[in-house]
């Protein structure tokens, strides 16, 4: 270690501590070990001998980490057996992500909303081990609550305590997340000119009661379902979330969902980007209604686009090819009428300004000729069985079979007059819409290229979806009330948020669950002596650990080096 001398422009000397290191690519690297402040203040304080005295905290530094580094002899008896009172392995892959939760001000919001009361439990404590057992070993909250030994971070709570601390953590939603909010907010500069919205829901084994109810699951299952609407910036870093019944229509959140929205992510307008499910005219009416955007695909088949839309869109007149590789599209200036209740309570039509720009992508279109191939496997198999299938089983196969339909309660094929049949007309109206989108939004101003990138940064929540599902594990929950529910979401919700953090500040260089898979092998095992042996590191190991200013463990180290790791207060980096 030296003592670094920076000469500002100003004259002033900054002195600082720095190290030599080599990263995870073998170059040579500095880093600040210590920041000890402008040397013209440092003599106010300390007199003339501030420069010698900086010099002996370099010196005392130095032997701090020559002590910690020198060989040390172990005695090993090849006869002792593992001590199975006595906890052997712990978790260190949550080190990381702990520090990121500590930098979005969570625990602050949660002692804000204690104030005053006293609880038997540390509530942040039970939240931070619910969110790193998350991201770690996703499991039951009873599950988390015996695994609380294996983390460096205390939490004494009792099992009770833990789902005691579940009504808190529901009640404390809006106020974690605002923090959340906050933390974030210096480091999305212009990531909020669109939220984009999806929803999409977890289902349960159980009875319906109230809150978890039978509606249209994405995974075609018969069971209950939770609704979750979900806003993300065009980084793919959540901003807000709200959970609904699952008997609410997917269009419907949008309305309910969005002035909380707007509110979590302290924006005054907001472009909501979203995929035809939400394309209606309730919507369309509440964004414009409040002075908000909009960025919805447009449906070119079925019943939910016009003829002449319908028409344009296929006609090759307008088309022009962009970027040579099957790529065209056109757009227009349109009127799009929508249905809004009156203050009579009559329904009225009220037209609307849009842009609407279609494209074709040849990609697309092999990739829908494709999977309306397995669809129509499906379709065969369904016309020459038609017994084997329900409503809920098909999985499409009957939109390209005439002469069936579904009994509205059992969901069983009712027998008809006529025999099954393969529709072909209706393969071939499919086929002539492959590889076309339609998009409709209220940003008339906008070119063709950002309305299209707005709209393909979609895919970035559907990841989010997939990661909660997937990669944490979002159901099942274990967990029976509406408030443990809640408090189970927020928790998820948290561990989403520092995952894409992370994946951010990497640079999208590694995949959601990349990262979870390097932080889940993460682990020390004592040898003797308080020494702990780590057995993993990767380069996206050095990379996660440079985020917080720091080198990836050592193969062998002292607990007391390890806690350091843990330590509050340090800086990460946020993009």
């Amino acid at each position: 270690m030296y003592l670094k001398k920076t000469k500002g422009t100003n004259g002033r000397i900054h002195l600082s501590i720095t190290e030599s290191f080599r990263d995870s690519q073998g170059k040579a690297r500095n880093r600040t070990v210590k920041t000890l402040g402008y040397l013209d203040e440092l003599e106010k304080v300390w007199g003339p001998g501030a420069l010698a005295r900086c010099e002996a905290i370099r010196d005392e530094l130095t032997a701090t980490h020559n002590e910690a580094v020198a060989p040390v002899a172990l005695e090993l008896h090849m006869a002792q057996k593992v001590d199975k009172r006595h906890v052997n392995r712990m978790c260190a892959g949550d080190a990381v992500p702990m520090a990121y939760y500590n930098a979005l001000g969570i625990e602050k919001a949660l002692r804000n909303h204690l104030a005053g009361r006293k609880v038997a439990y540390d509530l942040n404590a039970v939240c931070r081990l619910l969110v790193s057992e998350r991201l770690l070993a996703p499991g039951s909250k009873h599950a988390a609550w015996q695994r609380a030994d294996l983390h460096f971070l205390r939490c004494d709570a009792s099992e009770r305590d833990v789902y005691r601390a579940l009504d808190e953590l529901a009640v404390a939603r809006n106020r974690v997340i605002a923090a959340m909010n906050r933390a974030i907010a210096p480091s999305r500069e212009h990531d909020l000119a669109c939220g984009y919205y999806d929803c999409t829901n977890f289902y349960f084994e159980c009875d319906p009661d109230g809150f978890r109810e039978k509606g249209v699951s994405k995974e075609h299952r018969p069971n209950p379902i939770v609704q979750m609407g979900l806003l993300q910036d065009a980084s793919g870093i959540p901003v807000t979330y709200r959970l609904f019944e699952g008997n609410v229509n997917d269009s419907k959140t949008l309305i309910e969902a969005l002035p909380d929205l707007k509110e979590a992510a302290g924006m005054q307008r907001v472009v909501i980007v979203a995929d035809k499910g939400m394309n209606c005219s309730d919507n369309i009416a509440a964004a414009v209604g409040k002075g908000d955007g909009f960025v919805f695909s447009q449906s070119v088949r079925g019943t939910k686009s016009t003829g002449e839309l319908r028409g344009w869109v296929l006609s090759d007149e307008g088309y022009r090819e962009c970027g040579g590789d099957g790529f065209k599209l056109k757009s227009r200036q349109d009127t799009k009428i929508i249905h809004v209740k009156g203050p009579d309570g009559k329904m009225k039509d009220v037209p609307i300004e849009v842009k609407v720009v279609a494209f074709w992508s040849r990609k697309y279109a092999e990739r829908a000729r494709h999977e309306r191939e397995k669809v129509l496997e499906k379709s065969r198999q369904l016309v020459e069985s038609p017994g084997k299938y329900t409503r809920a089983t098909h999985y499409g196969a009957a939109q390209y079979v005439r002469n069936i339909d579904f009994d509205p309660k059992t969901g069983e094929v009712i027998e008809c007059a006529k025999k099954p049949e393969i529709d072909w007309e209706a393969i071939a109206a499919a086929e002539a819409c492959d590889g076309y989108y339609c998009i409709v939004t209220s940003e008339t101003n906008w070119d063709e290229k950002r309305i299209i990138d707005a709209y393909r940064e979609l895919w970035r929540i559907e990841e989010s979806f997939k990661i909660t599902k997937t990669g944490l594990e979002g159901r099942p929950a274990f967990v029976r009330t509406r408030e443990h529910l809640e408090a189970h979401f927020l928790t998820c919700y948290i561990a989403l948020t520092i995952l894409r953090l992370i994946e951010r500040a990497l640079g999208h260089r590694y995949s959601a669950l990349s990262i979870l898979e390097d932080m889940r092998a993460l682990g020390c095992s004592e040898l003797e002596a308080n020494i702990w042996l780590f057995d993993h590191r990767t380069d996206l190991t050095d990379e996660l650990f440079a985020l917080i200013g720091e080198e990836s463990p050592r193969k062998y180290m002292r607990r007391h080096e390890i806690k350091a790791l843990f330590e509050k207060g340090k800086q990460v980096r946020w993009r």
